[in-house]
């Protein structure tokens, strides 16, 4: 603890310049200070890199990482993983690659970093993501290079997204931001929507992403059987 310490305390430098809050120096680091130490771990505090970062430190605020965040999250790292993991920014910068790298390829870590970006990337004051952040958010999480929700037939990202602009006014609460990504696994793996009902305990803004879907082409309505019945294909 004594090191991690120490190694907070060196984070912040030249505060009144950097335009951080001097009285709150020695307990939290602004956007500044973040920058310089993002800088030096080699994480892009521009795109999903900082939110791994986020998560190994359960930041609450973008805006500021605090003495007690820094210490317990490294802290935890040491504890859960193996005591190589020293206080020093070479372990940190390697521990971070690690985890990035393996970020597209680890769906339960994938799942963890989608999570912790809602809880740091909304106003602190704030229960809910403004929508357009939220779309901010998962272009990110959703991209090429990390995890595309895209399908040989539909591109389900690009569709959220059209269907939220033009249809979706409010913000993204956090039971709608963890099932978009529940519903987002379940459409790579049956694109036709087939896995979806009515009866089913989806948020109201998916079962009427669901109808959009279907009326703008962007899958096919559901077959029905000789009684009128939906059915599967």
């Amino acid at each position: 603890d004594d090191q991690l310490n120490e190694l907070f305390d060196s984070l912040p430098e030249d505060v009144e310049a950097s335009g951080d809050n001097p009285d709150a120096e020695t307990d939290t680091i602004g956007v500044d200070s973040i920058a310089r130490y993002t800088k030096a771990l080699g994480v892009d505090m521009y795109n999903f890199e900082f939110f791994v970062l986020c998560d190994i430190l359960q930041t609450q605020n973008l805006g500021n990482i605090s003495r007690k965040e820094f210490v317990e999250g490294w802290k935890k790292q040491v504890d859960s993983h193996n005591k190589s993991i020293k206080a020093n920014m070479d372990a940190h910068r390697k521990f971070i690659r690690g985890r990035i790298q393996e970020l597209p390829r680890n769906p339960d870590l994938f799942k963890k970093i989608y999570r912790q970006m809602f809880i740091s990337g909304k106003d602190a004051q704030q229960k809910a993501l403004e929508k357009e952040d939220a779309i901010a958010y998962w272009d990110e999480l959703f991209s090429p290079a990390l995890r595309p929700w895209k399908t040989a037939k539909v591109d389900w990202l690009d569709a959220w997204k059209r269907y939220l602009t033009d249809n979706w006014s409010r913000s993204v609460n956090k039971d709608m931001w963890n099932q978009t990504l529940e519903f987002a696994t379940r459409t790579m793996e049956d694109d036709s929507l087939g896995f979806w009902s009515e009866d089913q305990a989806w948020p109201g803004v998916i079962d009427d992403f669901v109808i959009w879907c279907r009326e703008q082409g962007v899958v096919a309505p559901p077959k029905k059987s000789a009684d009128g019945m939906e059915v599967d294909e």
